[in-house]
């Protein structure tokens, strides 16, 4: 796969366990992202990875970076201007070009926010085409809520976001345990909706099957790797 020279611009903490990384990219980088919901290969040394964009086509490459291990730590580790190299964007992102008129749920655990937030974006750029909008939002802590300056600004465009705690404090009044946990306790009707994911593995398999349960026609259910 081609590489294209790319450097840090930006390299901040978004919560105690998440970096907001900004990246600058060649124009035709920028250009090639199309979808929310899209990722790009970076190359920091010798450590490979994939991440998904965390704003909507056309805005500038930003990413959310959870520093693990192997790629995320490397380039975590960054400061602005160093170098790294990028692929053009990839992958199939989210159909939102199919879903005018729908409600539309999505739900993200950890830094799967990132490209739930590029499909946030991407619907206020043009709200009237959706109705509902209602996103299911899971970390552990309080604390580690992405974009948290970010969600007044949506609940005003119509975009209802419900925080759910794993590990919440005594101080907690919102809903606890997993993003389809609380999907099934308000069992909204979902037969007209379409739904957006993004998490690991077992969440995706998960909240999958709770949506179904709320009468979502698995087809309707879109992943973006």
């Amino acid at each position: 796969m081609a590489l294209y020279p790319a450097e840090i611009a930006q390299n901040q903490a978004e919560t105690p366990h998440l970096r907001r990384i900004a990246l600058t990219v060649p124009p035709f980088v920028t250009a090639s992202h199309r979808r929310a919901g899209q990722y790009i290969q970076l190359q920091i040394g010798q450590h490979i990875g994939f991440f998904a964009l965390s704003g909507a086509p056309g805005r500038p490459v930003e990413l959310l970076v959870k520093p693990g291990g192997g790629a995320a730590a490397a380039l975590a580790a960054l400061c602005a201007g160093a170098p790294v190299e990028t692929s053009a964007v990839q992958g199939k992102g989210y159909p939102l070009e199919e879903c005018a008129g729908r409600d539309l749920v999505a739900l993200a655990a950890g830094s799967g926010i990132a490209p739930i937030r590029a499909l946030i974006d991407t619907v206020r750029a043009d709200r009237t085409r959706y109705r509902k909008v209602t996103v299911f939002y899971g970390q552990r802590h309080a604390d580690e809520f992405a974009f948290a300056s970010e969600h007044e600004h949506w609940a005003r465009d119509g975009i209802e976001l419900i925080r759910v705690l794993s590990a919440p404090s005594a101080q907690w009044a919102g809903p606890v345990g997993h993003v389809q946990d609380a999907l099934l306790q308000m069992a909204p009707p979902l037969d007209e909706a379409a739904a957006f994911l993004c998490g690991m593995k077992p969440m995706v398999a998960a909240a999958t099957e709770a949506l179904v349960r709320c009468g979502l026609a698995k087809e309707r259910v879109h992943l973006n790797f």
